[in-house]
């Protein structure tokens, strides 16, 4: 075996590879909605209630800089709108626009179009299977983890819990 194919045959490779295609066809998406996947991303939260930029840098995972600069083109496309709050002039809330709310949801349904078809090879089961898995990998990875599959922290590998959820020496014949 090439050492080449030994690096391209390992998970964490795979896993990479994959994730640039699906960024590639969501990015690509999301044109015509004058989004990109980060843009997407804070307009989420933004929907969900209307942070301050520093709490938008927390939940995001973004910098202050970039921040900025995403707040600034959702603003300029009349997504969102800066407001200044009455308490403190230095700190701004956003929050989402009808328009902002009528491009999410239409840029959500094409990016779940481009997920289906990205992940079409796969029968539907095993897409389930897929998206169950790579949630417990990322919850056992990243204590800030939050998805529709995101499981309670007893049950992640590492916890003693066993699949079923019952603890390893309980579900052990000899305990």
């Amino acid at each position: 075996m090439l050492l080449s194919e030994a690096i391209s045959s390992t998970t964490g490779y795979l896993l990479l590879k994959l994730a640039d295609l699906a960024n590639t066809r969501m990015e690509q998406a999301l044109l015509p909605f004058r989004l990109r996947g980060r843009d997407l991303r804070v307009l989420t939260f933004v929907h969900d209630g209307e942070p301050s930029q520093r709490d938008l840098c927390r939940q995001t995972g973004l910098d202050r800089t970039t921040m900025v600069a995403v707040i600034d083109d959702l603003e300029r496309n009349g997504y969102v709108r800066r407001d200044r709050s009455p308490s403190d002039r230095r700190k701004q809330f956003i929050s989402i626009t009808t328009d902002g709310r009528t491009v999410l949801s239409e840029a959500l349904q094409a990016v779940r179009r481009t997920e289906d078809d990205f992940l079409a090879p796969l029968p539907k089961d095993e897409r389930r299977q897929l998206h169950q898995q790579l949630s417990l990998l990322y919850a056992a990875h990243d204590p800030g983890c939050r998805t529709d599959e995101t499981p309670e922290p007893g049950l992640l590998p590492g916890s003693g819990a066993g699949v079923a959820g019952t603890r390893q020496s309980e579900a052990s014949p000899s305990g």
